[in-house]
C-alpha cells in the first residue's frame, strides 16, 4: 500500500503495526486500490461488495469481522531425489473478529489447522486441531486514539510483516539458528505491548511473557520485541527493529538459549508501479556449554536478509522478486541462499490468487542442498 500513498497500518487494520483483520475503511481502500476492477460501473458500486460477506450484513461500527481460507498445491523436490507429487495443503482458515466498547476492544481468532501450526494449537492431537493465533484485550488511549495499550497473544513486533511466512527472516522450516521466529502462521507470543503513532513516527514495544498454548513452561520464551519506523516521505519509510528473549529449553536446542536479533528495514518507490522492500538482521545465541547437550558453548553470530521488488503491471496484477540469503547463529552453519519468482493476482472482490517458484541452495552441510518449490494458491476472505 505504500505505493498507494499509504504508509501507516493502524488506518486499515485492526493490529497497529498491520496484518490481518481490517476495519471498514480498510476493507473500503482495499476494494478501490488493490483488486483489478474491469468496468467503471463495477469501480463506483464496489464499495457495498466489499464489505463483511459482500454486504449481505451490516456490522455495527464497533463491530469487525472477518475470515480467511488460503489453500494451495504445493511441490518440493530435492536435486537428485526421486519425483515427489504435488500435494494440497491448507495454509490458513480463521475467523477473526473484534467488538469495541468505547476504547476498550476485545480482539481474537479462532481456526482449524491440518497440520503444520503447533505452537497456535488449542487442542492437542497430532493433527487436525484448533488454534487461535491472535487473542488480545486492547485499550486505546489519547485524543485521536494514537496509543494502543494490548494485552494477550499478539504477533510480533519486528521488522516488515508478509505472508511469506517462510522468508529466511521469520522462521524458515528446517534451519534452525535462522529468522527471528516471527511468522505469521505460529510465531505470534503472549504479552503486553504498546504500539503508537505519531507524525511520521509509528512503533510498538512487547514484552514478551511466553507462548502459552506451549507446554511446559521451560520452552517458553521471554524477554521484549519492538521496532520504530520513520515515514520520511510518502514514498519512503525506515525503521529498526530489536528482539532477545530467554527461554530455559529452547524448542530446537533442548537447552537453555539467549536469542538475539537486531535489524533494519525499509520500504520504497522508487518509481510509482514499483514498490521495494529490504531487511537485514543480525541474529546471535548464546548458550551455556555446561547446559548443552553437545557439552559446548554456543555463541554465535548470524543474520538473515531480504531484498523484495512488486512491480504492479496493471492494478491488482503484480510480479514479484524476491532474493534472500541467511547464515544461522549456530555453530558449523553455513550461508543459504534463495531466490522467488511470484505473481500475484487480486482479481475479484475477497479473492486472489498467487503463484510462487523457489530456488533454495540450502547450507544444511558443507555441500549445499538445492530445493525447488512450486506453489501455487487462491486466498478468499469474508
Amino acid at each position: 500500500m505504500i505505493h498507494r500513498g499509504f504508509s501507516g497500518c493502524a488506518t486499515c487494520h485492526a493490529d497497529p503495526s498491520g496484518g490481518g483483520l481490517l476495519n471498514a475503511y480498510g476493507r473500503a481502500q482495499g476494494e478501490q486500490l488493490l483488486r483489478t476492477h474491469y468496468t467503471s460501473s463495477e469501480d463506483a458500486s464496489s464499495g457495498s461488495v466489499g464489505d463483511f460477506l459482500f454486504g449481505a450484513i451490516e456490522l455495527p461500527d464497533d463491530v469487525l469481522l472477518g475470515g480467511d481460507y488460503r489453500g494451495a498445491y504445493f511441490s518440493s523436490e530435492l536435486a537428485g531425489a526421486p519425483h515427489v507429487p504435488a500435494r494440497y495443503l491448507q495454509m490458513q482458515a480463521d475467523l477473526t473478529g473484534q467488538v469495541a466498547f468505547g476504547r476498550l476492544r476485545i480482539n481474537g481468532s479462532i481456526g482449524y489447522d491440518h497440520l503444520g501450526a503447533e505452537a497456535a494449537d488449542l487442542t492437542l492431537r497430532a493433527q487436525d486441531n484448533l488454534i487461535s493465533r491472535v487473542h488480545w484485550l486492547g485499550l486505546d488511549i489519547g485524543a485521536n486514539n494514537e496509543v494502543l495499550l494490548r494485552a494477550g497473544r499478539m504477533n510480533l513486533p519486528y521488522g516488515l510483516r508478509s505472508i511469506e511466512h517462510t522468508l529466511f527472516i521469520h522462521s524458515p522450516p528446517g534451519i534452525p539458528g535462522s529468522g527471528v521466529r516471527n511468522d505469521l502462521s505460529q510465531g505470534q507470543q503472549h504479552g503486553v505491548a504498546v504500539a503508537f503513532t505519531s507524525g511520521a513516527f509509528r512503533g510498538e514495544v512487547m514484552a514478551i511473557l511466553g507462548n502459552y498454548q506451549l507446554s511446559p513452561d521451560e520452552f517458553r520464551e521471554r524477554g521484549y520485541s519492538a521496532y520504530l519506523e520513520w515515514a520520511e516521505s510518502a514514498d519512503v519509510a525506515v525503521g529498526a527493529s530489536s528482539l532477545v528473549t530467554h527461554s530455559h529449553r529452547d524448542v530446537f536446542y533442548a537447552a537453555p538459549l539467549y536469542r538475539h536479533a537486531h535489524g533494519l528495514f525499509g520500504r520504497f518507490v522508487p518509481w510509482k508501479p514499483l514498490t521495494l522492500l529490504a531487511e537485514a538482521d543480525f541474529l546471535f545465541n548464546s548458550q551455556d556449554p555446561k547446559q548443552t547437550l553437545a557439552g559446548r558453548a554456543v555463541n554465535q553470530g548470524g543474520y538473515a536478509s531480504l531484498l523484495q521488488a512488486d512491480l504492479e503491471v496493471i492494478q491488482g496484477l503484480h510480479l514479484i522478486a524476491t532474493g534472500e540469503s541467511t547464515l544461522p547463529a549456530v555453530h558449523n552453519a553455513y550461508s543459504s541462499y534463495s531466490a522467488w519468482g511470484s505473481l500475484a493476482w487480486f482479481f475479484a472482490p475477497h479473492a486472489d490468487v498467487r503463484f510462487d517458484a523457489i530456488e533454495q541452495s540450502l547450507g544444511v552441510s558443507s555441500t549445499p542442498i538445492t530445493v525447488t518449490t512450486l506453489l501455487g494458491q487462491l486466498h478468499v476472505y469474508l
